[in-house]
């Protein structure tokens, strides 16, 4: 008998997490992730704004969205809900499309909302980022649209 061994080393687990303390209810924040009127608001980097979403808001359901950038180019991202705890806990897929709608590499983002009192501290993880260069992009770009994200959730909450 032979017997064959072989390890794999899997790829590096690429891993953007970027937390925020937001002066707004957990309920109202989680609100903003998952109604379409509150992601066209905050969808994408500070240069563009959200031209398209949708939202099939259960678990195996899909979402898309489309932002736009100042330049008048459209980048197109998609995904489905993996586990939806109100208002405690988002986790989906997320997958850039090119030109013909065909979907990218696949990553895993998982959003917690966590009581502080008076406020919240949200915790964003992506994982499983291609290399190192898109690494770099969306933490920008993740950076940028939570900044636009807790600038609006701030603004709403005030509104009551």
């Amino acid at each position: 008998m032979t017997a064959t061994n072989e390890i794999r080393s899997p790829r590096p687990l690429r891993e953007i997490v970027l937390t925020r303390e937001i002066a707004a209810p957990r309920t109202l924040l989680f609100r903003l992730w998952t109604e379409p009127e509150h992601l066209m608001r905050w969808w994408g980097p500070q240069t563009t704004t959200a031209s398209a979403v949708s939202v099939d808001l259960r678990e195996g359901g899909a979402w898309r969205h489309c932002i736009f950038t100042a330049e008048g180019k459209e980048y197109w991202s998609h995904g489905r809900y993996l586990e939806i705890v109100p208002p405690e806990r988002l986790v989906f897929t997320f997958a850039w499309e090119d030109q013909h709608g065909k979907p990218g590499h696949q990553m895993k983002v998982t959003v917690e909302l966590h009581e502080l009192g008076d406020k919240t501290r949200l915790v964003f993880r992506k994982v499983e980022l291609p290399d190192d260069t898109e690494l770099k992009l969306q933490t920008g770009g993740w950076e940028q649209a939570l900044d636009k994200y807790v600038a609006y959730a701030e603004a709403t909450s005030r509104e009551g």
